[in-house]
C-alpha cells in the first residue's frame, strides 16, 4: 500500500514537472505540439485503417472452422501462388472427405451487369452454393437461406441492389436477365453486406445456374485443371478435424493431375481469419489487404510522423544548456539516472497526447482528403471505441519512443559538467553530437520524401509517353455492350469518317490481359501464354508489323484454326530460328488445334508493369467487346453525335460508349497521378514539419549566440560574414544530408520501380537538380529568415540587455 503512494506520489510529481517546464517554453512547446499533431493526423488514419482491417470477417459464427484452398504453382518461371483453384478439386471435395460439414463453391464468371425492364443495370456479385447463407453471416431479410440459391436460375440482392435495379416495387419473384444464362428469378433480399468482409458483393446467383448453363461436365472436365482463376473453395471443418488430413488428400490428387517436372501445384488450406490481412495472392476475391500492402500504406506517415518526433528531439537537445543546472542540481539532491530518465519520458508523453489531441482535428479533413483519391466506399474509417483506443495507445507508444533520446543525452550528465553549464562533448568537438546527427537525420528524411515524389512525377510522364508498338492516335474504342459485332461494322461502316473497322476482346496496351497455359504437339511441358481475340482488320488499324507469315483472311472457318504470335513466342517456339514458328501446332485449354500463321514484330499488348511475355491473337468473334477505328473527321463533336445515331439501331438500348485509345492507356497509368497528389498532399506536411523543427533549432541557436554576434559587429564584421558565421553548419548539415540522400533514395526508388514497373524511366540529373533546390529554398529561407535578423541587429541594444 505503501508503495503503491510512493509512487503514485512520484508520478504526480513528474506530471508537475514536466507541465511547469513546457509551460516555461511556449514557443518551443508550440512548435513541438503543432509539428507533431501534423504528423500524427496521418498515422491516426493508418491507426483507424488497420483498426478496420483486423475487425475483417470478424462477425462469422463459426469462423475459426471456416478455411479457404488456395493453390501453389511451381511453374520454374514466376511460381504463382493463387487464392483460387481449379474448379475440379472442389468437386472431389464433395462427400469425398471425412470432417469437411460443408463446401461452398464461388465462381467470378458473373457479368457485370443485368437487365430488367430494358435497362441495364451494373451489379457486382458471383455464383455461389446454397450453403453459403449458412456458411457465412450473411442474414435474408427475406426468402429461404435453405432454398434461396439451390435452384438454377436463381439468385439473392442486398437491400441497395435491390432497390436499384427495382426501384420501391417489391423485388422477390421478380426476373431479370442475365447473359448469356438467361432469365435468373430472385429468391431471396440479404442484408447489405458489411464493408469489413472481402466476400461483399451485391448480388449471389446459383452455382446450379452456372452449371445448368455449361453443363454437367462443367466440373468434372479435366482441361480445367489447368484454370486456376475465378474459382473460389470455402470449408467448413468439423470442430476436431485436421486441416493437413485434407490438404494431404487434396495434393494426392495433384500429383496425379501435374505429372510433368516443369509444371506442378500444390494445395494449401487457409485459415478463414488469416485472409484479411493475409499473404499476397494472385487472383484474390474482393477487398483483400496482404501483409505488403499493409507496410506500405504505413511507410510514408511514419516517415513524416519520424520527421516530427526528430524535430522534438532536436528541440530537446538543444535546450539542453538551459536544463543542466535543473538537472545538476537534482543529482546533487539525489536524483538517481532512472528518475532523471523518467521525467523527460512524462514531458515527451504529455507533448504526444496534447499532440494527439490537436491530430484529430485534424483528422476528419485530412480524411476526406485523402478519400479523393481512395476507393473510400471499401473502407470504413469512422472512428470507434477500438479506434480512440488505438489512439491513445499509439500516442503513449510514440511519446515514450520519441522521449528515450532526450532521456538518455540529458540522465547521463555528471552532476559537475551539468553545474558547470557544459554540454558533454566527442573527442572532436561535439561536430558529432546527437543534435547535429538529429537534424541531419531531418534533412535526409525531407531531402528523400521530395526526391521520391519527383522521382514518381517522371515515371507518369514516361509512361503515357512511351512508345508502345502500335498506333494510338485517333484510334477510337467503342464498347459493344450486347450488341452484335457485325452489325456495328454494317451500320458504323456507313460513315464516311470511319476507317475500316476492327473487332478485339481488349483495348491493346491498356491494361492486362487473360492469361492461359498451351502446349505443343508431342510436348508434354506447359508454356504460359497471354491472348487477345481480333478480327482480320484489327492488325492493319493498329499499325502492328507483321514479320512473318500472314494475317487473318476473311474466311472464318479458316481463321478459327489460326493464331498469330509475337517474336517473343516464335523465339520460345523456335530458339534457334524464329521463322521455324510458322506452322507449328498449338493445344489450347480447350484441347482446341491451332496452327501459327503468322508472327508480329513486338509490341505491348498489357501494360509496362510486366515484360513482353508470349503472346497471340486468335479469331474468335464470340469474345468480340470492342469496335476499334481510326476516327477521320476533324470535327469530332458532330462525328460523335453521328455515331450515337447510328449506335441507336444497334445498341439495344444501351448508351453509346467510345474512348481514344489513348485517353484509355493514360488512365491505365492513372494510379501514378494519384500517387504524385497523394505524396504531393503528404510531402507538404512532411515539408512544413521539416521547416518548423528547423526554425525552432536556428531560433535558439541565434539565439544562444547573440552576445557573440553582437561583440563581432562591434569589432567590424560584416553581415554578410555573420550570417555566414550562424549559418555555416547548417549548410554543411544539409550537403551531409544530400551526399547520404541522392545515392539512398536513388538505389531504393530504383529496386522500387524495377518491382512496380518492368519498362520505367531511368533516374537522371534532373530529378535530383529539383529536389535539392526545393530543399535549398526552404532550407536556406528558414535559415536566413533567423540568422540575417540577427546580423542587422543593433548590437548596443543586445550588449545593454547582457
Amino acid at each position: 500500500m505503501f508503495t503503491n503512494i510512493q509512487y503514485h506520489a512520484m508520478f504526480k510529481n513528474y506530471f508537475k514537472t514536466a507541465t511547469r517546464n513546457l509551460s516555461k517554453n511556449k514557443f518551443f512547446t508550440t512548435l513541438n505540439v503543432f509539428g507533431l499533431a501534423l504528423g500524427m493526423s496521418l498515422n491516426l488514419l493508418v491507426v483507424a485503417m488497420i483498426v478496420f482491417i483486423y475487425q475483417f470477417d470478424n462477425f462469422h459464427p463459426n469462423k475459426e472452422n471456416i478455411y479457404r484452398v488456395i493453390t501453389h504453382v511451381q511453374d520454374r518461371q514466376e511460381n504463382p501462388s493463387f487464392a483460387s483453384v481449379p474448379i475440379g478439386a472442389t468437386q472431389l471435395l464433395k462427400g469425398n472427405v471425412i470432417g469437411v460439414e460443408k463446401v461452398v463453391r464461388i465462381h467470378q464468371s458473373l457479368p457485370r451487369h443485368v437487365r430488367y425492364a430494358d435497362n441495364k443495370i451494373p451489379v457486382s456479385g458471383y455464383f455461389a452454393d446454397a450453403a453459403y447463407l449458412s456458411m457465412f453471416n450473411f442474414p435474408l431479410l427475406r426468402g429461404n437461406p435453405a432454398t434461396s440459391l439451390a435452384q438454377p436460375n436463381t439468385m439473392v440482392v442486398t437491400e441497395a441492389a435491390a432497390a436499384r435495379i427495382f426501384g420501391k416495387k417489391d423485388p422477390m419473384g421478380e426476373i431479370v436477365s442475365i447473359e448469356p444464362f438467361g432469365e435468373v428469378m430472385v429468391t431471396g433480399v440479404a442484408k447489405d453486406m458489411p464493408k469489413n468482409s472481402h466476400l461483399k458483393v451485391e448480388a449471389l446467383v446459383s452455382f446450379a445456374t452456372l452449371t445448368s448453363h455449361h453443363g454437367a461436365s462443367f466440373t468434372t472436365d479435366e482441361k480445367n485443371w489447368n484454370n486456376f482463376r475465378n474459382s473460389y473453395t470455402y470449408l467448413q471443418l468439423a470442430d476436431n478435424s485436421s486441416p493437413s488430413a485434407i490438404e494431404a488428400f487434396l495434393n494426392s490428387v495433384a500429383k496425379e493431375k501435374y505429372t510433368t517436372p516443369e509444371f506442378q501445384a500444390s494445395f494449401e488450406l487457409q485459415r478463414f481469419d488469416t485472409i484479411v490481412p493475409g499473404p499476397e495472392l494472385d487472383n484474390d476475391m474482393g477487398n483483400e489487404w496482404s501483409y505488403q500492402e499493409m507496410a506500405l500504406m504505413g511507410v510514408l506517415p511514419l516517415i513524416i510522423l519520424l520527421t516530427a518526433c526528430s524535430n522534438y528531439v532536436s528541440l530537446a537537445i538543444s535546450q539542453s544548456l538551459k536544463r543542466m543546472k535543473e538537472i545538476g542540481v537534482r543529482k546533487v539532491m539525489g536524483a538517481r539516472k532512472r528518475q532523471i530518465f523518467m521525467q523527460f519520458v512524462m514531458e515527451s508523453t504529455i507533448i504526444m497526447l496534447l499532440a494527439v489531441s490537436l491530430s484529430y482535428l485534424f483528422f476528419n479533413p485530412v480524411r476526406e482528403a485523402l478519400s479523393l483519391t481512395a476507393e473510400h466506399d471499401s473502407v470504413d474509417l469512422n472512428p470507434t471505441p477500438g479506434t480512440f483506443a488505438g489512439f491513445i495507445a499509439f500516442a503513449l507508444l510514440v511519446g515514450v519512443a520519441a522521449g528515450i533520446v532526450p532521456a538518455l543525452h540529458f540522465s547521463k550528465i555528471g552532476p559537475t559538467l551539468a553545474l558547470k553549464g557544459k554540454e558533454p562533448q566527442t573527442k572532436k568537438g561535439g561536430w558529432f553530437s546527437l543534435r547535429k546527427v538529429v537534424i541531419t537525420s531531418q534533412f535526409i528524411l525531407s531531402l528523400g520524401f521530395i526526391m521520391a515524389m519527383v522521382v514518381m512525377m517522371q515515371q507518369y510522364r514516361y509512361s503515357i509517353h512511351y512508345d508502345f508498338g502500335f498506333d494510338q492516335e485517333n484510334i477510337l474504342n467503342v464498347d459493344l455492350q450486347q450488341a452484335d459485332p457485325q452489325l456495328v461494322k454494317n451500320e458504323f461502316g456507313k460513315l464516311s469518317f470511319v476507317s475500316p473497322i476492327a473487332m478485339s476482346s481488349h483495348p491493346l496496351g491498356a491494361g492486362n490481359v487473360p492469361g492461359l497455359y498451351v502446349k505443343r504437339v508431342a510436348h508434354s511441358d506447359s508454356i504460359a501464354a497471354s491472348k487477345m481475340a481480333i478480327d482480320e482488320n484489327f492488325i492493319t488499324n493498329m499499325g502492328l508489323h507483321l514479320v512473318l507469315g500472314r494475317n487473318f483472311t476473311n474466311d472464318a472457318g479458316v481463321n478459327s484454326r489460326l493464331i498469330i504470335i509475337n517474336e517473343v513466342f516464335a523465339k520460345k517456339l523456335s530458339p534457334d530460328d524464329a521463322s521455324g514458328a510458322i506452322d507449328q501446332v498449338i493445344i489450347l485449354p480447350d484441347k482446341r488445334e491451332v496452327r501459327v500463321a503468322g508472327i508480329l514484330k513486338d509490341f505491348h499488348y498489357a501494360n509496362l508493369k510486366s515484360p513482353i511475355g508470349n503472346f497471340f491473337f486468335e479469331y474468335a468473334p464470340e469474345n468480340f467487346n470492342y469496335a476499334n477505328f481510326h476516327l477521320l473527321s476533324t470535327n469530332k463533336p458532330q462525328a460523335f453525335r453521328d455515331m450515337e445515331a447510328a449506335w441507336k439501331t444497334v445498341g439495344k438500348g444501351d448508351t453509346f460508349k467510345a474512348e481514344f485509345l489513348a485517353d484509355q492507356i493514360r488512365d491505365a497509368y492513372s494510379f501514378y497521378n494519384s500517387i504524385v497528389k497523394m505524396w504531393g498532399f503528404l510531402g507538404l506536411l512532411a515539408i512544413t514539419i521539416a521547416c518548423l523543427g528547423l526554425l525552432g533549432t536556428v531560433v535558439f541557436t541565434v539565439k544562444n549566440r547573440v552576445k557573440e554576434v553582437s561583440i563581432r559587429k562591434v569589432m567590424g564584421a560584416s553581415s554578410g560574414s555573420l550570417v555566414y558565421l550562424l549559418s555555416r553548419d547548417f549548410l554543411v548539415l544539409l550537403a551531409i544530408a544530400a551526399a547520404v540522400t541522392i545515392p539512398g533514395v536513388y538505389l531504393l526508388m530504383e529496386l522500387m520501380l524495377q518491382e512496380g514497373q518492368y519498362y520505367h524511366a531511368p533516374i537522371g540529373a534532373v530529378e535530383i537538380v529539383i529536389s535539392l533546390a526545393v530543399v535549398l529554398a526552404l532550407g536556406l529561407t528558414t535559415i536566413f529568415s533567423q540568422t540575417l535578423k540577427a546580423a542587422n541587429t543593433n548590437p548596443v541594444d543586445n550588449l545593454r540587455m547582457e
